[in-house]
């Protein structure tokens, strides 16, 4: 297979009626990408077979894994890439979506040629916006809106979604559970440590995002504070990574929080 897309699917009972339908429009404008093979993770509140039957009305095939339980961002991701690794392992490409997010048609195919054309790079993102008129377009509006956006540049940056070259993913192992103990939280700043030092310093990798795709994330590229899980993977970035790998972060980031928050903690660990 060419690209396999994952899917953590979470409907909370106390949001039903909302994830629901963040769900639907995400999967309905999905159905219009040019790869259509969707690895889910189940983490709840439906049954996996109540959520077979629920997914029947795409037209996407899916594979779902996982048992009805929320064990986040990390695991669930982990779960997926691992999956695809041991029973699809023809794939080529792997990427990384939300159910909020809402996709143009043939997103995926320019992330695709990108990574066909361009053997150095282990992952490439698309443009988003986060603007919720999206919501109102949708859904015969919205490829009309995205066009807008639409240009042909590659510039730096790590939003979602993503796509992974799943060779090079499987080689530096993903997103590693035995350090990132939380939910969720720096699992994609681990990942940008593996593949700069999976290219070495001298090539100096960063990641890039593609505006030859774009498409709508609701909540793409924030960040939400400090929480418990997010204190507790940063503790296990730094175990796995130490204070060079924070400091790959400072330089690799253009988002001024990143830059502050790493070159901050950079500094303090190494004694400045």
């Amino acid at each position: 297979m060419k690209l396999v897309h994952t899917l953590l699917f979470m409907v909370r009972e106390a949001s039903r009626a909302h994830d629901m339908e963040l769900s639907e429009r995400c999967l309905k404008s999905l159905e219009k990408s040019t790869y259509r093979d969707v690895v889910v993770y189940n983490q709840g509140c439906m049954t996996n077979e109540q959520l077979a039957e629920y997914l029947k009305q795409f037209r996407l095939t899916f594979t779902i894994i996982g048992d009805a339980v929320n064990v986040g961002i990390v695991a669930g991701r982990q779960s997926c890439f691992n999956h695809i690794f041991r029973h699809m392992p023809n794939t080529d490409f792997i990427s990384e979506l939300h159910t909020d997010m809402i996709f143009a048609a043939d997103w995926d195919s320019p992330l695709v040629k990108y990574l066909c054309e361009n053997s150095g790079e282990p992952m490439i993102c698309c443009g988003i916006v986060t603007d919720a008129e999206v919501i109102k377009l949708y859904p015969d509006g919205v490829d009309t809106y995205f066009a807008k956006y639409v240009r042909n540049e590659i510039g730096r940056g790590l939003v979602h979604p993503c796509v992974h070259r799943a060779q090079v993913l499987k080689a530096v192992g993903g997103y590693d559970t035995r350090f990132l103990k939380g939910q969720q939280g720096f699992e994609d700043d681990s990942l940008l440590v593996s593949y700069h030092y999976y290219y070495g310093t001298r090539a100096n990798w960063v990641p890039k995002i593609s505006y030859n795709s774009v498409v709508y994330h609701a909540i793409g590229g924030q960040r939400f504070g400090m929480d418990e899980n997010l204190y507790s993977n940063y503790a296990g970035l730094v175990s796995q990574y130490g204070a060079m790998g924070i400091n790959v972060l400072s330089n690799v980031h253009i988002n001024p929080w990143h830059i502050e928050f790493f070159s901050r903690n950079f500094n303090t660990m190494a004694g400045g």
